[in-house]
């Protein structure tokens, strides 16, 4: 999962209340996107803030006619078993793998996620998906 980043000092994180993400687009520009979709509201967005790469893969997205994009940040928060938040510093030229969703205009960015590296399954059992 992904519960927040850092980006330009600002810390964003996966809250009760609609919060935006950065995405990058071709050309370099920086536009915003509202985050997901909040458990318990009525949608036809997928409620949370992740896509898991497999249902990707697997067409669970097409409905939403599916564009990747790269998420710019300095660094990634994950909360681990207790609620602790745990951060991580991605390297310069790194950005999350995000996927943007489109329903009848209204468009979502959610955090693509893949299996979790070894050293941190202590902390979450899906992880965000880095692109250099």
């Amino acid at each position: 999962m992904c519960s927040g980043i850092e980006y330009l000092d600002a810390l964003i994180t996966w809250q009760n209340e609609p919060v935006k993400l950065p995405v990058r687009l071709r050309n370099g520009d920086i536009t915003w996107i509202r985050w997901g979709e909040l458990h318990g509201r009525q949608s036809s967005f997928v409620h949370g803030p992740c896509a898991r790469l497999d249902s990707i893969q697997s067409g669970k997205w097409d409905r939403f006619q599916p564009q990747p994009v790269k998420i710019p940040l300095a660094r990634y928060m994950e909360r681990d078993s207790r609620g602790t938040p745990v951060w991580i510093k991605v390297n310069p030229g790194q950005h999350l793998q995000g996927l943007i969703a489109t329903w009848q205009g209204e468009q979502r960015i959610y955090v693509v996620t893949v299996e979790t590296p070894k050293n941190f399954r202590h902390v979450q059992p899906r992880w965000p998906r880095l692109l250099d």
